[in-house]
């Protein structure tokens, strides 16, 4: 069975440009996940504020996050891109962020067409990135048991590095769950 997450290439160009997978879509309330085993988006919870996702979010795929997931990404596009596309994408920074205790990174990406307009977040619109920061420090506040802390944004060449560490864990993860002969 195909699996997004192993068969989908990071990019060969990685980790200047990389290949994403789209899990929500900008402006919906839905949060979706990539199920693994049955190669499906699931309807993961619909966020219990009125907030509203401020990009296309998803994730980077042959990469192993901290909070043992592949790495999350934030698309920057005005256009919503639908679930499940696979979008070629340039990281210009990192929201880092704690999510229950964990480090959840969230890397932000413009799509290659976009690449020549934002080359780095201080070129994002500067309302934009606080109302992205604001929603990632409250859409889990009526969730029991759920807490955020936001420690701020990264710049490119850090994204790049948290990016080349997960697709290194990636690949021993892999190593590791071969089974012996």
């Amino acid at each position: 069975m195909r699996n997004l997450v192993n068969d989908v290439s990071i990019g060969e160009n990685f980790p200047s440009i990389i290949n994403c997978i789209v899990e929500v879509e900008k402006d919906t309330n839905a949060k979706y996940e990539y199920v693994e085993k049955y190669d499906i988006f699931k309807l993961s919870r619909c966020l219990y504020s009125s907030m509203r996702y401020t990009c296309s979010y998803g994730f980077i795929p042959q990469t192993y996050a901290l909070d043992d997931d592949p790495l999350d990404i934030l698309i920057y596009n005005n256009t919503p891109i639908r679930t499940s596309t696979l979008v070629e994408c340039k990281p210009i920074g990192c929201l880092d962020m704690d999510d229950t205790g964990k480090k959840d990174y969230k890397v932000l990406v413009v799509p290659t067409s976009h690449v020549k307009e934002y080359k780095s977040i201080k070129d994002l619109d500067p309302h934009w990135i606080k109302t992205t920061q604001n929603f990632f420090s409250h859409y889990k506040d009526l969730e029991e048991n759920k807490e955020v802390k936001i420690n701020g944004w990264l710049s490119r060449s850090e994204s790049k590095k948290i990016i080349t560490e997960a697709h290194k864990r990636w690949k021993t993860k892999l190593i590791n769950e071969l089974p012996d002969i």
